[in-house]
C-alpha cells in the first residue's frame, strides 16, 4: 500500500514509503504469528463498530453516530442500548441540550477495543525473548518519539 503525503521533500518521503512498506511487513508477519484480532463473543460486527466510532469520537451524539454510520435513528439507538446493557457506552447528558445525550466509552468498552486491536502486543509476546535489552530500548524511544508525535497532532487536529 503507498502513501504519500503532498509537500513532502523526497528524501523525507523515501524515508515515509519505506517505514509503511515495513509496517506492513511486520504486520503481515504479526497476523501469520498471532491470527487475527479476536471478536468478542457476545457482541455483533454492528456492535463493535458502533463502538469503535464511539471510542473514535467520544461525547458523539446518538443521531450523529447514525449519520456517520449511514443508519437510521432507530437502529442506532437500539446498538446504542445493547452497549449500555452491557456496560461498555455511558450516556451522558450535554451540558448545553438537555434534549442531546452524549456517548462515551465506559473503560470496560475501552477494553473490548484495545483486546480487539491488540495483534501487535500480542505478536510482541509471542517474540519477546528474542529481543535483546538494547533492541527493546530501541522499541520503547521509537514508541515514546510516536507518542509524542500523536499527541501534537492531536492538539493541532481540527
Amino acid at each position: 500500500m503507498a502513501y504519500s503525503i503532498k509537500g513532502l521533500d523526497p528524501e523525507r518521503s523515501a524515508i515515509l514509503a519505506e517505514i509503511f512498506e515495513l509496517n506492513s511487513q511486520v504486520h503481515d508477519r504479526a497476523m501469520g504469528l498471532v491470527g487475527p484480532m479476536p471478536m468478542p463473543p457476545d457482541l455483533t460486527m454492528q456492535q463493535v463498530r458502533v463502538l469503535g466510532q464511539i471510542v473514535k469520537k467520544p461525547g458523539i451524539a446518538g443521531h450523529e453516530l447514525g449519520e456517520l454510520m449511514q443508519i437510521s435513528a432507530p437502529t442506532a439507538s437500539g446498538l446504542i442500548d445493547r452497549l449500555v446493557e452491557k456496560g461498555l457506552v455511558a450516556r451522558l447528558d450535554d451540558p448545553d441540550d438537555r434534549r442531546v445525550r452524549r456517548l462515551r466509552p465506559t473503560e470496560d468498552g475501552m477494553d473490548v477495543i484495545r483486546q480487539m486491536d491488540s495483534m501487535f502486543g500480542r505478536a510482541m509476546g509471542a517474540t519477546i525473548t528474542l529481543l535483546s535489552l538494547d533492541d527493546l530500548e530501541l522499541i520503547r524511544q521509537s514508541t515514546l518519539v510516536m507518542l509524542r508525535a500523536m499527541e501534537r497532532a492531536t492538539e493541532q487536529a481540527p
